[in-house]
C-alpha cells in the first residue's frame, strides 16, 4: 500500500523532475547537433579557401625555377657549366632570386656538366664541388628517371647536403624541400638539378589559423600520406592513417592543381567542441538538482503538516492488526481526523471489554479442563503405587523384584525431567537405572563399562542425551543376536568443553548405510517417519543444535565392521 507521502514523491517525480530533465536532455542533444552542423559548415568553408591558397602557393614555388631558365646568363651555366666570365652574371641573377624570395632558406644547384654543386645560403655563395656520385643520390635517382619535373620532400631540418662553410651549424630550421629537374626545352636535354629549402613557415600560417584557438589538430597530407604540415610537431613527417573516432570530428579538403592527391585535414575534438555546450547542460542539470531539493523540502513540509496524522492513524490502526490493543486515541485535534480519532478510541474500548470477558471465559475453562485431566493421572500416584509393590516384594522375600521396582520408579521420576538441565551424575543415574532392568532381562553377561571424571560429574546437560545411545545399543545388539558384544561409555573435560564417547562392539553399518544415517541426521526437518533408522540420533542432534547452535559437535562412525560409535563435545557449563 503506498503512502501519501510516497504519492507526493511520485507526482514530484512525474510532473516537475521527469519533464525538466527531459527537456534539458532533448535541448541539449539538439544544440550538440546544431553546433556539429555549424562546425562542420564553417570548417569546410575555411578549408577550401585556405586549399586554394596552399595551390596557388606551391603552384608559384613550383614555377619559380622556369623564370630562372628564361633568364639566359642562369641558362648558359647550365649548358656550358661554372668558368670564366659566366660565373659572375649567374651569381648576380642567383642574388636578385633569393632577395626576392625570402622563404627560400637554401638553394642547392647541381650542374651536370662538369658534375659541379654549389650552394646558395641567404644569398652567400659556396664555391663549386666536383659530385660524381650525385645521380646515385637519394631522390636524384629517381627524379632522373621519371618523367616529372620536381619533387617534394617530407618536411626536415635543413641539410649541410653540400658540405659548404657558409651554412652555419646552429641553423635547426625545418624546411621543406622541392627539388627540380632543369631540361633543355627544345632538346631536352638534361642539365641539372635545382633544388629549394622552403622556410615551413611560410605556407604553415596560411593552414595554422584553422585550428581556431588551437583545440583542433590540423594537417596537410601528400599523395603518399605523408604529414608536410601539422600543428602537432610529434607528427610531422609521419603516416596519416586515417582512422576515425566517435570522440573525434574529421573533416578532409581534397587539393588540386600541383597539389592533386594532397588534403588538408582537421581534426576536432568533441570535448573541446561541445564545451560550451556541456557547461550550458551541467549549469542547467545543476538548476534542476536545486529544483528536486525545493521539491522534496516542499513535500516534506507538506507531509509533515497535512500527511503525518493521517500516517500516525494508520501506524495505530497496524498496531492493531498485530494484536496490540493497548492504543491511545487520545487527541487534541479539532477537524476531521480528530472526530475518527475519537470514535475509534470508543471502539477500540468496547473491543477490549468484550475480548476480556470473552478471555477470562476461555481461561477459566481451561484451567477446569486441566485439573480434571491432573487429576485422572497423578505421577504421586504411580510413585506411591510402586513403593507399595515394592514393600510387598520385600515383604515376600523377592529382593530381587524390589531392586527392579525401585530402578523403574527411578526411571519414571527422571523421565519427569524431559526437555530439562540435569548433571552428568543424574543422567548417569538413570543409565544404571535403566542397565540394571537390562542386565535381569538379559542376565549378568551384559557387558557396559562407565568411566566419568570426577569433575564432570556436576556439570549441567540436556537430559536424555545419553540414555538413547544406551537403548540402542541394546535394542541393535543383544535383540539382534549380538550377545558377546559391549558397551562403554567415557567421558572427560577437555579445556571448556565435555567430550563424550560411547562404543558399542555389536551390530556394525556397512558404509552405505552409515552414510544414509547420517544424510538423516544432519538434514534439516523433521525425519519422513518415526520408523527412520537413525531418528534416535537425530532427536540427540537436534536437541544438542537448539540448546547450544554451532557450539557442539557429533559426529557418527563405524570401527570398521566392528561396531558402532559416537563422539559428542559440548560445552562445559555449571548450575544451569
Amino acid at each position: 500500500m503506498r503512502s501519501v507521502r510516497g504519492r507526493l514523491f511520485g507526482m514530484l517525480l512525474l510532473f516537475i523532475i521527469l519533464p525538466y530533465f527531459l527537456s534539458v536532455f532533448i535541448i541539449y542533444n539538439n544544440t550538440k547537433t546544431s553546433v556539429e552542423e555549424h562546425e562542420m559548415k564553417t570548417s569546410l568553408e575555411e578549408m577550401r579557401e585556405s586549399g586554394a591558397v596552399l595551390e596557388r602557393y606551391f603552384d608559384d614555388m613550383t614555377s619559380v625555377p622556369y623564370a630562372l631558365y628564361n633568364d639566359p646568363d642562369v641558362l648558359r651555366v647550365f649548358e656550358q657549366g661554372l668558368k670564366g666570365e659566366q660565373v659572375q652574371p649567374f651569381e648576380r641573377s642567383m642574388k636578385i632570386f633569393t632577395v626576392t624570395r625570402p622563404e627560400i632558406r637554401q638553394l642547392r644547384i647541381y650542374f651536370d656538366r662538369g658534375q659541379e654543386a654549389m650552394t646558395v645560403y641567404r644569398s652567400k655563395f659556396s664555391a663549386p664541388k666536383v659530385q660524381e656520385d650525385y645521380l646515385q643520390q637519394t631522390p636524384f635517382d629517381k627524379l632522373y628517371q621519371s618523367s616529372e619535373n620536381y619533387v617534394i620532400e617530407r618536411p626536415h631540418v635543413i641539410e649541410n647536403a653540400n658540405n659548404a662553410a657558409i651554412i652555419p651549424e646552429s641553423d635547426r630550421t625545418k624546411v621543406l624541400t622541392i627539388h627540380h629537374k632543369v631540361s633543355n626545352v627544345l632538346t631536352g636535354e638534361f642539365l641539372g638539378f635545382f633544388s629549394m629549402d622552403i622556410e615551413m613557415s611560410s605556407y604553415s600560417s596560411l593552414i595554422h589559423h584553422l585550428s581556431d584557438t588551437g583545440e583542433a589538430r590540423v594537417a596537410l597530407v601528400d599523395e603518399h600520406d605523408t604529414i608536410m604540415y601539422s600543428n602537432s610537431p610529434d607528427k610531422m613527417s609521419e603516416t596519416y592513417k586515417g582512422e576515425k573516432s566517435s570522440e573525434e570530428l574529421i573533416l578532409t579538403e581534397n587539393l588540386d592543381g600541383n597539389l592533386e592527391g594532397w588534403k588538408l585535414v582537421k581534426i576536432i575534438s568533441k570535448d573541446a567542441l561541445f564545451k560550451d555546450v556541456n557547461e550550458a547542460a551541467y549549469t542547467n542539470i545543476v538548476l534542476g538538482v536545486g529544483v528536486v531539493v525545493l521539491g522534496i523540502i516542499m513535500v516534506v513540509i507538506i507531509s509533515h503538516i497535512i500527511t503525518k496524522p493521517i500516517t500516525n492513524l494508520s501506524e495505530k490502526v497496524r498496531s492493531i492488526e498485530g494484536g496490540n490493543m493497548d492504543i491511545d486515541f487520545t487527541t487534541s485535534r479539532k477537524d476531521e481526523l480528530g472526530h475518527l480519532e475519537d470514535h475509534m478510541d470508543d471502539m477500540l474500548d468496547r473491543i477490549n471489554q468484550h475480548i476480556d470477558r470473552e478471555y477470562k471465559l476461555e481461561i477459566e475453562s481451561q484451567r477446569n479442563q486441566f485439573r480434571a485431566l491432573r487429576s485422572q493421572v497423578n505421577p504421586h500416584f504411580l510413585f506411591n503405587a510402586l513403593q507399595t509393590i515394592g514393600a510387598v516384594a520385600l515383604r515376600s522375600s523377592a529382593k530381587d523384584v524390589y531392586k527392579l521396582i525401585i530402578s523403574l520408579s527411578k526411571m519414571m521420576r527422571y523421565s519427569l525431567h524431559a526437555d530439562q538441565w540435569v548433571t552428568v551424575q543424574d543422567e548417569l543415574n538413570y543409565i544404571q537405572a535403566y542397565l540394571s532392568l537390562q542386565k535381569e532381562r538379559f542376565g549378568e553377561g551384559v557387558h557396559a563399562e562407565i568411566e566419568m571424571e570426577e569433575e564432570i560429574l556436576s556439570a549441567s546437560i540436556p537430559s536424555m542425551i545419553l540414555q538413547p545411545l544406551v537403548e540402542n545399543y541394546f535394542k541393535h545388539s543383544y535383540e539382534e543376536g549380538y550377545d558377546d558384544s559391549s558397551l562403554k561409555i567415557t567421558g572427560k573435560r577437555d579445556r571448556n568443553s565435555i567430550l563424550f564417547l560411547i562404543k558399542n562392539t555389536g551390530a556394525s553399518l556397512s558404509e552405505e548405510e552409515l552414510q544414509r544415517i547420517k544424510a538423516s541426521v544432519y538434514a534439516k526437518g523433521s525425519p519422513k517417519s518415526f520408523q527412520d533408522k537413525g531418528i534416535g540420533l537425530k532427536n540427540i542432534y537436534d536437541r544438542l543444535q537448539l540448546n547450544f547452535n554451532d557450539q557442539v559437535s557429533f559426529h557418527i562412525d563405524t570401527m570398521e565392521g566392528m561396531g558402532f560409535k559416537v563422539t559428542m563435545r559440548l560445552p562445559f557449563l555449571r548450575d544451569r
